[in-house]
């Protein structure tokens, strides 16, 4: 098919009317159809209403205000599509619903029409089965809010025409919006290689590693992420974290590293799911924090070399080996760091430090005196295999390794997923490059040591598909 310019947009809420308001701005015509009554015109009022503050704050002119709104159409009837080059499903996610509107849709739209599913959960190939040309069906899933988030993750099947998903991938960039490709498989990129940040993080929290505060604080001083995971849990909505591992856990035969948290879960059976309650990790609203320490070095690497000159132990970066460990093997006591990602000069530093069993309380105290002179805050935590942020980079690493092993998609895609879809400053492979295989390998040989349920255990690499 050639590139579309009648795009037609089914589901008239949040998601399709960001998609809807995508494509018009975009410059392409756009019908806007929903069964319930005036939803549809209540969707292009509600585009229109906010496309009139982002020219009120001077972000857009009122003529292109005004030539998007003239490109959205609300129809009344499923044969009003019947021209549209590309239909883009933003309904209920149930399959059942999904199923008929697509079967609908091929008694309606000429066979060259390219058929999309925005689905988040579902898999796309079970969405394309039975259809009569289920080799023109593809899941294209915008982020929420569609308008703002850059990132769309085209999703094909065993079925796809190779063609189409080619003419998909170089459409997308023309509405300002950053592809991946990803085979149909539970999560796609974003939803199942994110899944660790939460998880792991949980697991941190019932270990007694941290509170969520430390983990917050300390994740996004050292990988350069907008929000740390209970922050992100909170403003997402725990009750939709909980389902989207709950879905992946299922999907995984209930594999550990999937098994949702009874952190998680209590809060939610307690209605405390975060921003939109009022109530979830934290209390909402919640107070602006007040970052005490500024970085006056650029990295951990730095900041060893600053303590060691005074303090009288050894100072180290972890290489995920015990305190204990290096102590016994230096003869010497150890302050263990944590390691930073990315440079922090400038920025609010707070990391995660361990130490062997015999060294003096005095030293520590020391430590964290020293460190605040510049401008990092030291955080003692118990000595558990990688502490905070390189536990966090080699699960990271694990996960979207076995999604690339496994042909659902390429490394560079997932980097990318994760950069433009949750905002990680740096995704999986560029983090783990700056942590090497053996020291990923002593984390996760100490975690599988410690832990006897199975979730660090290698497992054999799943093949693309539902």
């Amino acid at each position: 098919m050639n590139t579309p310019h009648h795009i037609a947009v089914i589901g008239a809420g949040i998601m399709g009317q960001g998609i809807a308001q995508v494509m018009a701005q975009a410059g392409h015509r756009v019908s806007v159809f929903d069964v319930a009554d005036g939803a549809a015109e209540a969707a292009r009022t509600a585009i229109g209403e906010a496309l009139a503050r982002r020219v009120s704050k001077g972000r857009l002119s009122e003529a292109d205000r005004q030539a998007t709104i003239d490109r959205l159409h609300p129809v009344d009837r499923m044969d009003d599509l019947a021209d549209a080059d590309l239909v883009v499903e933003a309904i209920v996610e149930r399959l059942d619903v999904k199923h008929a509107v697509f079967q609908e849709l091929e008694t309606v739209c000429s066979t060259d029409t390219l058929l999309c599913t925005n689905t988040s959960s579902l898999s796309v190939t079970d969405i394309a089965d039975g259809l009569r040309h289920p080799q023109r069906l593809f899941g294209l899933h915008f982020f929420n809010p569609a308008p703002v988030m850059k990132l769309v993750e085209v999703v094909n099947t065993r079925d796809s025409d190779p063609a189409l998903q080619r003419m998909l991938l170089d459409w997308v960039p023309t509405l300002g919006k950053q592809p991946v490709s990803v085979a149909d498989s539970p999560g796609f990129i974003v939803n199942r290689c994110a899944r660790p940040f939460y998880s792991e993080s949980l697991v941190m929290l019932e270990q007694n590693l941290a509170t969520p505060e430390v983990i917050d604080d300390c994740l996004t001083a050292n990988l350069g992420v907008p929000l740390g995971p209970f922050a992100l849990m909170d403003l997402v909505g725990l009750d939709i974290n909980l389902a989207a591992t709950e879905t992946l856990w299922r999907a995984f035969d209930h594999h550990p590293r999937f098994r949702p948290a009874v952190s998680v879960r209590d809060r939610v059976e307690a209605g405390q799911l975060g921003r939109k309650t009022g109530q979830g990790f934290y209390p909402h609203p919640r107070p602006k924090a007040e970052h005490i320490y500024t970085a006056r070095v650029d990295g951990s690497a730095a900041l060893v070399d600053r303590l060691q000159a005074e303090l009288p132990c050894a100072v180290v970066i972890s290489d995920g080996r015990s305190a204990d460990r290096i102590a016994a093997e230096t003869a010497q006591p150890v302050l263990l760091l944590d390691q930073s990602f990315i440079d922090w000069t400038d920025r609010p530093a707070t990391l995660a430090y361990t130490a062997s069993g015999y060294l003096d309380e005095g030293v520590c105290e020391m430590a964290e005196a020293c460190a605040a002179k510049f401008g990092v805050g030291l955080i003692r935590v118990p000595d558990k295999p990688g502490l905070i942020a390189q536990r966090l980079v080699t699960m990271l690493f694990d996960e979207a390794d076995r999604v690339a092993r496994s042909g659902v998609a390429e490394a560079g895609d997932i980097d990318t997923a994760l950069r433009n879809g949750l905002n990680f400053r740096l995704g999986p492979f560029a983090l783990a490059e700056q942590l090497t295989d053996p020291v990923r390998e002593r984390i996760r040989a100490r975690l599988t040591e410690q832990d006897t349920s199975g979730r660090y255990q290698a497992d054999p690499v799943e093949t693309p598909g539902p």
